[in-house]
């Protein structure tokens, strides 16, 4: 077998000839490689002699691929494109290490930022841009690397990886708690001072629904203190103004450290889940990965250790 070397001597050979079977010509072949066309021409030449047969065949209207030109330069074209896509992915995750974030102000403020200490004392290199959003970003109209999202995970335009599933309780401080011990059973539940979290653009379970899912419906759950964030009537309930309805991912460190306790013994399982989400067309680069696998991990070590609290 003949070295490739001698049947193609230059990576020019190959670049022309990827060039001129896309335009299937050798002017606007030269044109994109900034080259001459009887540069290009010569570089055809001398590939067709080192091969032993003719690549396309030279007619008055044009050029046309011979039989065995054609099965050459589409797997030329396959064999750049795969070298593009390795050196340039290669070339991103050496120079680019900013991840971009968009979550709702309760997770940054109450999952991420208690827990990013850590990720970035392992990798340092790794900086952030995070932005709080209210509703659901959509990768046609927002640029991020990550957000995250409820559902089943079945969506077009994103990536998805489970990180949590969606469990609600009651939340109260152990003050608000030893003051008002309704809290501790369901039937009694609905007589405190419910804190209510109705944002505009994100579609939450309330008290209604949490009640009904537990099997104890209420016909007049409206009363209590209303929010338009979900941070805010968790920093209530920590303050012991009154009970919050508690997402258990979100509330697992306040629960661990005893700053909020929960109540009335039930615990509501939606049957969603929560996923961490990248645009669907995003390239993930290496420090995307190393992102996603933490955030799973975290997400993974806190239900562990909620379930030994139990």
């Amino acid at each position: 077998m003949r070295p490739l070397r001698r049947i193609l001597p230059s990576l020019t050979c190959l670049y022309a000839i990827d060039a001129v079977a896309r335009h299937m010509s050798f002017t606007s072949a030269a044109r994109e490689l900034g080259l001459s066309q009887p540069a290009v021409s010569k570089s055809i030449r001398l590939a067709e002699e080192n091969l032993g047969f003719e690549l396309f065949e030279r007619r008055p209207g044009g050029l046309a691929y011979t039989v065995k030109g054609r099965e050459v330069c589409a797997e030329i074209s396959v064999s750049l494109s795969r070298l593009f896509e390795v050196t340039n992915q290669a070339s991103e995750d050496a120079a680019e290490t900013v991840l971009r974030l968009v979550f709702s102000s309760s997770f940054v403020s109450m999952w991420l930022l208690p827990r990013l200490s850590e990720f970035t004392r392992r990798y340092p290199d790794i900086t952030f841009r995070i932005s709080e959003y209210s509703g659901r970003p959509n990768p046609a109209e927002l640029e991020f690397d990550f957000s995250s999202r409820l559902g089943d995970g079945n969506w077009h335009d994103v990536k998805a990886w489970e990180y949590a599933p969606e469990v609600l309780y009651a939340v109260a401080s152990p003050e608000y708690v030893a003051a008002h011990p309704e809290v501790l059973n369901i039937d009694t539940l609905h007589k405190a001072t419910l804190l209510h979290a109705i944002e505009a653009k994100r579609n939450r379970m309330d008290w209604a629904g949490w009640f009904a899912t537990a099997g104890k419906p209420h016909s007049r759950l409206d009363e209590g203190m209303i929010f338009s964030d979900y941070h805010s009537a968790i920093h209530a309930a920590l303050l012991s103004q009154g009970v919050a309805l508690g997402w258990e991912h979100l509330v697992g460190l306040f629960v661990k450290e005893n700053r909020l306790r929960c109540v009335a013994k039930t615990k509501v399982a939606t049957g969603q889940n929560f996923y961490l989400v990248t645009p669907a067309e995003r390239q993930i680069g290496h420090h995307h990965r190393l992102f996603r696998d933490w955030v799973i991990e975290q997400a993974r070590n806190d239900r562990e250790k909620l379930a030994m609290l139990e």
